[in-house]
């Protein structure tokens, strides 16, 4: 048995779900129009893209965790994509072939980056405009507005519908991202990618949005693309329930410091309510570090396999319990690959009842990103997981208890009503017999002494964000 720290650092990171793995997607019939103005900051030949297209194609084909590649015929797709190499008129072109034939495997995490996306990755930086957009009720609606931000500033408000992006109706933008993408792990993915897609850009530029308030009255706005950070945060409070609340970011270390003294201070509230809606992964070893804060004893999250077999098997740490009691946990659709083992495992064990909207369902893990030639960078899903219980949660994502779905009238009134039915479900049960907290949690399949054993006292490690950006607030 190998334990992860010992072996290797697994990322279970979906960040280029949202942005990089998503960007600047051109059908091969498109090849041509792209701006032949980049063409004098190329930096690759013939001959370099060729040993490129190879090289990233090869690596795929002898590391990648599934033999069957999900039923692609893989030396069918380097057929394909071989011609389409030839016909790039540009190093943008070329780029565009590889992330298409990457994306053949409808796998968030396998994604190829060219030098921008991986030097923003390397600096932990995104582009935003300072609003994130989703699907609501059948529109396009603003789910998130950083409030240190243009568009803030400018008037934008949660819930406001999306009218025109760039003088352009908003489902004609939609069809064009939605012909552009390239595969990931599930409808959900292609979704946050497309929503992410349409207000994707370099920094500096302009993005005109037309948008319509609650009243129904106009709103134009200008705003500009600008670098933000990307980093993990954790933000706590009491809420005047009297219950806990904790909010992370992103699962990427040393947050777990941060994390253990901000629940060191909610140790005596009768309820937590855990916020990782948004957050898109990170690292395996973050992900296990922090889920021992809430059993006392080594508890199982699971294993990551190669296609080799070799098995990396995830436990808590013991001896680490801060709090023993009841928990909540909110996902949503951003919610990507560590976040969604770490929710999928606790619900799991009966250690917590999770709350929100179907998570993305991009569980699988890397060990590195391979830098090639030109600056570029591949990373590539050399494992896959399963939970104790063997659930993947690829494609499928963590099933919540409770769902809450997202509505324009909520958005536009601030009403958080996914926290708001945490905190009932938590308030109603805090103080409550050994029965009824299992009648809480619904795990029926556990024997109700075993439920609270493992919950209070006994054991994985481990997506831009569709709905907010990590400094917004998640719906």
């Amino acid at each position: 048995m190998r334990r992860l720290k010992q072996q290797v650092t697994i990322l279970l990171l979906a960040l280029a779900l949202l942005a990089a793995g998503a960007q600047n997607i051109l059908p091969p019939s498109d090849l041509a129009l792209a701006a032949p103005a980049r063409q004098s900051r190329d930096a690759l030949s013939a001959r370099d893209r060729v040993e490129i297209f190879e090289e990233v194609w090869q690596t795929i084909n002898e590391k990648y965790y599934n033999a069957s590649f999900n039923g692609v015929d893989w030396r069918g797709v380097r057929d394909k994509y071989r011609a389409l190499v030839d016909q790039a008129r540009s190093d943008a072109d070329f780029y565009v072939v590889l992330k298409q034939m990457v994306g053949e495997l409808r796998d968030a995490h396998t994604r190829f980056h060219t030098p921008e996306q991986r030097r923003e990755r390397e600096r932990r930086q995104a582009v935003s405009v300072g609003v994130s957009l989703f699907d609501v009720e059948g529109k396009t609606v603003v789910v998130g507005v950083d409030p240190d931000s243009e568009a803030s500033r400018a008037g934008v408000q949660l819930g406001m519908i999306v009218l025109t992006i760039d003088g352009k109706p908003v489902a004609e933008r939609l069809a064009e991202a939605g012909a552009r993408v390239a595969g990931t792990s599930s409808d959900r993915a292609v979704r946050l990618r497309i929503y992410r897609m349409i207000i994707d850009g370099e920094p500096g530029t302009p993005q005109r949005l037309g948008l319509e308030r609650a009243d129904g009255s106009a709103l134009d706005v200008l705003l500009t693309r600008r670098i933000v950070s990307d980093t993990a945060a954790v933000t706590s409070r009491r809420l005047p329930s009297g219950l806990g609340y904790i909010k992370l970011t992103l699962w990427k270390a040393p947050i777990r410091k941060e994390f253990r003294r901000a629940l060191e201070h909610l140790r005596d509230v009768p309820g937590l309510v855990l916020d990782i809606r948004g957050n898109p992964g990170g690292e395996a070893d973050e992900v296990v570090k922090i889920a021992s804060f809430f059993f006392d004893d080594h508890v199982p999250f699971g294993k990551f396999s190669k296609r080799s077999g070799r098995a990396i098997y995830l436990r808590t740490d013991d001896h680490e319990r801060i709090y023993a009691g009841p928990l909540s946990i909110l996902v949503n659709e951003g919610s990507g690959s560590g976040s969604e083992l770490f929710a999928g495992v606790m619900q799991e064990n009966g250690r917590a009842v999770v709350v929100g909207r179907q998570s993305c369902g991009c569980v699988l893990g890397i060990s590195e990103f391979k830098r090639v030639k030109g600056g570029g960078e591949l990373a590539v899903s050399e494992y896959g997981y399963l939970s104790p219980r063997e659930n993947s949660f690829e494609g499928t994502g963590v099933t919540p208890d409770k769902t809450v779905e997202l509505t324009i009238s909520d958005l536009q009134a601030r009403r958080d009503t996914t926290l708001d039915e945490a905190e009932r479900l938590l308030k109603t049960k805090s103080d409550s017999r050994a029965s009824s907290y299992t009648s809480l949690f619904q795990r029926a399949s556990i024997p109700p002494t075993q439920l609270v054993d493992r919950s209070y006292s006994a054991y994985d490690r481990g997506c831009g964000n569709p709905v907010p950006n990590s400094h917004q607030r998640s719906w």
